[in-house]
């Protein structure tokens, strides 16, 4: 490598170093939901049961996930890595996974790919041996030079036991520095799936997916499917938070945090039963399940797992690991009170009790529409 290029590969990783630190103050800072979007959780109300038929000591929220056991159907979904204050985040958030025997994910791993000194900031299995560990890569990134040596390099050096594969076309669309080569992305996806050792899990950010991909997925080989709704982060604004120029100085890019176009995509409720619905992979709805009670209803839909990101984030800034695990102690419980006000036993019987989910308003148009009902 000549001097020249090595320069311009050291400005690279600097570049998306500083971004993944701008990406993490302005989610635990800011305002980052898009104003008037919904999950749409609202929309779906929850017949209880008079008499559960159950003591509450009866209920255990364990379940099973991509062939392991877990103590609860949540998950800390991915968020950071890639600069040197990460290495602490990942690493406090994972010692309390480990203790409550729940699964963690790492942000983009792609500056660890790129600079492998960068490794330390997202292996958190020094401290949390025992943890389940997904990794974490934009699909796009196979489109423009990634092949499996990279995706292996990236579940090895941090030993993961699974990969997430995101999808990200709004987010990278609206970024300066983004990838938009998004053609062959499919069969990109496919090699992954069938030539990687470990379970990969097709991974939305914030705009959903329809039952119609979430077939094509499976299909495609993934072992998993995170539906990333709408209606909570919004990588698109936080592009534009970062980028308060655009709009002004960039006439084609004509964005502000109010722009309508932004409210883009399936609200993570309607994501979650559309894929729930069709598909026979594992579900995981993740996309503003800011309350127990949200997960609740993704759980009665059929989702098998819940992920969770920005509060734990804002829970450990707040209060450290003791903030992280109060959190998530409580997220937990709530959704253990919710199964016995429904009447299970086991996180297992919650699908079996779809008929209690009663949708309305824009909810039951929605899904009247697609013939979901």
């Amino acid at each position: 490598m000549s001097n020249s290029d090595e320069s311009k590969s050291l400005d690279k990783i600097s570049e998306l170093s500083s971004r993944k630190a701008q990406h993490v103050k302005l989610v635990a800072e800011e305002d980052v939901p898009v104003t008037g979007s919904s999950t749409l959780f609202e929309y779906f109300d929850i017949i209880p049961a008079a008499i559960p038929d159950i003591d509450f000591e009866e209920v255990s929220t364990a379940t099973r996930f991509l062939g392991h056991e877990f103590q609860a159907p949540i998950l800390v979904a991915g968020m950071t890595g890639g600069y040197p204050e990460a290495e602490a985040i990942n690493k406090k958030i994972a010692k309390v996974c480990q203790e409550l025997g729940i699964p963690m994910g790492v942000g983009s791993q792609r500056a660890m790919v790129e600079n492998p000194d960068l490794s330390k900031t997202f292996d958190v299995k020094s401290v949390a041996p025992e943890l389940f560990l997904i990794g974490n890569l934009g699909l796009v990134q196979f489109n423009i030079g990634y092949g499996l040596e990279e995706a292996t390099r990236a579940i090895e050096l941090i030993n993961a036991d699974a990969l997430a594969i995101h999808f990200n076309a709004f987010q990278e669309l609206m970024q300066p520095e983004g990838d938009t080569k998004f053609a062959g992305s499919w069969i990109a996806l496919k090699t992954l799936c069938q030539n990687l050792g470990v379970p990969v899990i097709g991974k939305e950010v914030g705009c959903g997916i329809s039952w119609n991909e979430v077939i094509r997925l499976q299909e495609a080989g993934c072992a998993a499917v995170d539906v990333g709704g709408a209606g909570g982060t919004s990588w698109a604004k936080i592009e534009v938070m970062r980028h308060p120029s655009i709009g002004k100085d960039d006439p084609l890019k004509p964005f502000d945090v109010d722009d309508p176009t932004l409210k883009w995509g399936v609200p993570t409720s309607i994501s979650t039963w559309e894929a729930t619905a069709k598909a026979t992979i594992p579900v995981i709805a993740t996309g503003g399940m800011y309350h127990p009670l949200y997960a609740a209803k993704a759980l009665l839909m059929g989702a098998k797992m819940v992920g969770i990101a920005r509060p734990v984030l804002q829970a450990l800034l707040q209060g450290g690991e003791k903030g992280v695990k109060n959190y998530l102690l409580n997220y937990i419980y709530n959704i253990k009170r919710i199964m016995f006000l429904v009447g299970a036993k086991t996180v297992d019987q919650l699908p079996g009790m779809r008929w209690r989910l009663v949708p309305w308003g824009k909810a039951k148009d929605w899904l009247e529409y697609r013939n979901l009902l």
